[in-house]
């Protein structure tokens, strides 16, 4: 049992995935309620820990159990509509076959995809969707974008496809694992897609990068967890600023060549590199509750559901509630970044 809690597989990928999907493949006006269809489709199908015998039990020890409880009961028999266990388990499987590579099934999800995703809307080109995976076999990233591939379920499935929970998804004859083996954040995918344009991003986090020092073995797990999967936010955004410091000095250095070296094919080379774009990079990032645990990304108990989707839609009124959000940088890189816990405190 702590070898199946250690392999546990990361669902957020895969809820991040689908809301992404929800959102591009419906009109504005739906998204709100499609996104909380599948959210109640979720957590009504989730073993329900929380009997109204619990509401006596208090505090933050009293939540802790009963959320390892739930997440336990999720493991050992699955979720309804996105995985169910191998029966018989992978070791059981035959050697060289894909049921030997999980401890899941995630064909169930390809059905609920089906169910709440108008696909064909996310292939009209209508907004531009991208999902990122991992090949197996050449440790590449890829991403799925519906510029150049027609997107199906099972490129949703591949980015969440997070060994050795669940197994690679195969798309075109090729193998794919979740993305976050090599990288947890597409932030650089949207700022350095060609062409480059001005740009606000909503970076979220499911997992934060800072954390308390761990103080038992349960809390050494969530912290683990929580660096392993966290998207380095600010590291990247401190980088992509270097970045653009250097691109705005080389666009003012352009302009300032002589007539004659205008037209050179290194300048040609170097002007798309340099064009002068603005970037505001907003960052949400969940902060776990200490109860929480290193089960957060696999419980699925009603009042989990309920407190997270309650911290996201407060987190966001609260970072809108300042207007220099959606103002244009006037730094020398062009670039505004905001972080409610670092720059929004009220």
């Amino acid at each position: 049992m702590l070898d199946l809690l250690d392999q546990a597989a990361d669902l957020a990928a895969w809820m991040s995935a689908i809301g992404l999907a929800l959102v591009s493949g419906q009109p504005a006006d739906r998204h709100a309620n499609d996104l909380r269809a599948l959210w109640e489709k979720l957590r009504a199908k989730a073993h329900s820990i929380w009997t109204p015998e619990h509401a006596a039990m208090r505090g933050d020890a009293a939540r802790g159990m009963l959320n390892r409880m739930s997440a336990s009961v999720a493991l050992a028999q699955g979720v309804e509509g996105f995985f169910t266990p191998r029966v018989p388990m992978p070791w059981l499987q035959p050697n060289g076959s894909l049921e030997s590579t999980s401890y899941y099934d995630s064909s169930p999800l390809k059905a609920t995809l089906e169910s709440l995703v108008d696909f064909d809307r996310i292939n009209s080109g209508q907004m531009r969707f991208s999902v990122g995976a991992v090949n197996v076999i050449t440790g590449n990233f890829v991403y799925f974008d519906n510029a150049a591939h027609t997107i199906k379920p099972e490129h949703i499935m591949a980015s969440g496809a997070l060994p050795p929970g669940f197994p690679a998804i195969e798309i075109e004859g090729e193998y794919y694992w979740d993305g976050g083996l090599v990288s947890n954040t597409p932030l650089q995918w949207v700022l350095e897609n060609e062409p480059r344009r001005d740009t606000l991003a909503f970076q979220v986090d499911l997992w934060s990068a800072r954390g308390a020092f761990p103080g038992s073995m349960a809390e050494v797990a969530t912290r683990q967890k929580e660096i392993q999967y966290s998207s380095r936010t600010r590291a990247n955004s401190d980088r992509f600023k270097s970045i653009q410091r250097i691109r705005n000095a080389l666009s003012t250095l352009l302009t300032k060549l002589p007539e004659e070296l205008r037209d050179s094919p290194e300048l040609a080379t170097l002007r798309p590199v340099a064009e002068h774009r603005m970037y505001n990079l907003v960052q949400l990032i969940y902060r776990s509750k200490q109860y929480e645990g290193d089960s957060k990304d696999y419980e699925f108990s009603r009042r989990s559901m309920d407190d997270h989707w309650r911290a996201g839609y407060h987190d966001t009124v609260r970072t809108l509630r300042h207007p220099e959000v959606l103002e244009r940088p006037v730094n020398d890189e062009g670039v505004l970044t905001f972080d409610l816990a670092q720059d929004g405190r009220e």
